[in-house]
């Protein structure tokens, strides 16, 4: 523990024994903090079966509790293998707060849809008479619902087209919504969502330009928000047209090759990550393939590590037999900017880093997330592209236009559109990193209002919607890639 390291310091970087030894020497601290804060060390340590410890004594302490409380311990409960307890743990809280919107929504969250709904519509007869609290039930309503109305029509989970992606499966309530939301801006509300609430519904109908003016109501507000990197409106875009090439990569860190094979294949995986992701989950997924004999072509990019780090990541390539990696390198510094911040930069930057090797190779590229496992030979899959300038899986019942399209596995060949639409997500990602608003989702963003804005142009890319066969987001063994949500990837993570 270095000198002069404060607690938030310590979290804000992982540092958790730091953060522990911190918390030991505190001074006057309540007991409640002191339960609170371990807790949160102890679940980001995964040991879970003493966070739920710290936890229990906390509630018992606190009868009033913040909802975040009881998800931590629902959290705990449910990594630990328990999901009955940890589903018990929210239905004891929002039984003891039944008029509390937020307890009662995400209980919700862990029912089946037909009892989620019922469950939301009572409370919304109870809380009628509230236009806050009323407003968001009846989104909560709509957005449990959307799957659902999906699924009634024989419709899939992923999207089939772009219309089919951005339209919004429960239409019919969106009149109802739009006109919860305006009575509750009539009514004076403080909540400062229902403005980017107002503008995923302009977002729903497709009309870019209204959406761009909800959240532009929001803008260099008190509070950071959503508005902060979200954009769609001509104009935004028009302004990303006149960014250079170099103005993308300016006061990015210099990028070092350090291998640089002769391409086996036709189309070449693309993963970004730090060190630490490289060796718990990408390196692993390598090996996999390895093993498989798979020849594929594998482009990493780390980002951020020193060139002793470097050096060993590519002794640990260059033992691979089947698969060739072309790796490259940059000192970023993110991490002496606190972790969040690296967090942030690794998973946005990639995309500005996939343009540049997009424009170098002038090759396909399928970005994928680190931690993904493969469960058939993807060749079929990464040859797809050849037909298409773009592939995307995306999810038509998300609200949110930063869940809408996946960032976690896109396919970009170096075609006019498909070399336009990798640099309209750099510039837009590049655009708020450069104003010092950017936030985690801002990949996902990106995707979905390039893609937006080229489709209003008619200039939309030759796209692949990719469904299930390809990749799998739930339980089961279908596609061809598997994501590992949430704990599953710490679980799985380490095995090759």
């Amino acid at each position: 523990m270095s000198g002069g390291l404060t607690y938030e310091a310590a979290i804000d970087a992982g540092d958790w024994d730091a953060a522990e030894a911190i918390l030991a020497t505190a001074g006057p601290i309540t007991l409640r903090d002191v339960l609170d804060r371990l807790s949160l060390i102890q679940y980001e340590r995964r040991d879970f079966r003493a966070c739920e410890r710290t936890l229990e004594r906390l509630l018992a302490l606190t009868p009033d509790a913040p909802l975040a409380i009881h998800q931590r311990l629902s959290k705990a409960k449910a990594a630990d293998g328990r999901p009955d307890d940890a589903r018990a743990v929210i239905a004891r809280a929002a039984a003891k707060n039944p008029t509390a919107t937020e307890f009662v929504a995400a209980y919700a969250d862990m029912l089946p849809p037909d009892e989620a709904i019922r469950d939301l519509e009572k409370h919304l007869h109870i809380v009628s008479g509230d236009p806050v609290r009323a407003a968001y039930t009846l989104l909560r309503i709509s957005t449990t619902r959307a799957a659902g109305r999906r699924a009634a029509r024989g419709l899939p989970p992923h999207g089939a087209s772009w219309p089919d992606t951005y339209q919004w499966p429960d239409h019919e309530a969106l009149p109802e919504l739009k006109d919860a939301l305006t009575n509750e801006i009539v009514a004076g509300s403080n909540r400062a969502s229902v403005w980017a609430d107002l503008a995923c519904v302009a977002v729903a109908e497709g009309n870019w330009e209204r959406a761009e003016g909800c959240f532009a109501k929001l803008r260099n507000g008190p509070k950071r928000s959503t508005a902060d990197f979200y954009a769609f409106g001509h104009a935004f875009h028009a302004g990303l047209d006149v960014l250079s090439d170099a103005d993308i990569v300016k006061g990015l860190a210099p990028v070092e090759r350090l291998t640089a094979p002769t391409p086996q294949s036709g189309a070449s995986i693309f993963i970004g990550c730090d060190p630490v992701y490289f060796t718990r989950f990408a390196l692993p997924l390598l090996r996999q393939a390895d093993a498989a004999v798979l020849p594929l072509d594998i482009s990493v990019h780390i980002l951020d590590g020193t060139p002793a780090v470097w050096t060993e990541i590519a002794r640990a390539v260059g033992e691979l037999q089947n698969v060739r990696v072309t790796l490259a390198a940059e000192a970023s510094g993110a991490m002496s900017q606190g972790g969040a911040y690296a967090r942030l930069y690794y998973h946005a930057v990639r995309y500005v880093r996939v343009f540049e090797e997009l424009k170098r190779a002038r090759r396909p590229l399928w970005v994928l997330d680190a931690d993904v496992r493969l469960l058939r030979d993807p060749r079929a899959l990464l040859a797809s592209i050849a037909r298409y300038d773009l592939a995307i899986n995306t999810r038509p019942a998300e609200f949110s236009p930063s869940l809408k399209i996946t960032a976690a596995c896109v396919g970009l060949a170096p075609t006019p559109r498909g070399l336009e639409f990798a640099r309209r997500v750099a510039a837009y990602i590049t655009y708020w990193k450069n104003k010092g608003t950017w936030g985690w989702g801002i990949d996902q963003v990106a995707l979905f209002s390039s893609y937006a804005h080229m489709s209003a142009e008619d200039r939309q890319p030759s796209t692949l919607f990719l469904d299930d066969t390809a990749v799998n987001w739930r339980t089961g063994d279908s596609g061809v890639i598997k994501f590992l949500p949430g704990m599953d990837k710490y679980i799985t993570g380490s095995s090759a």
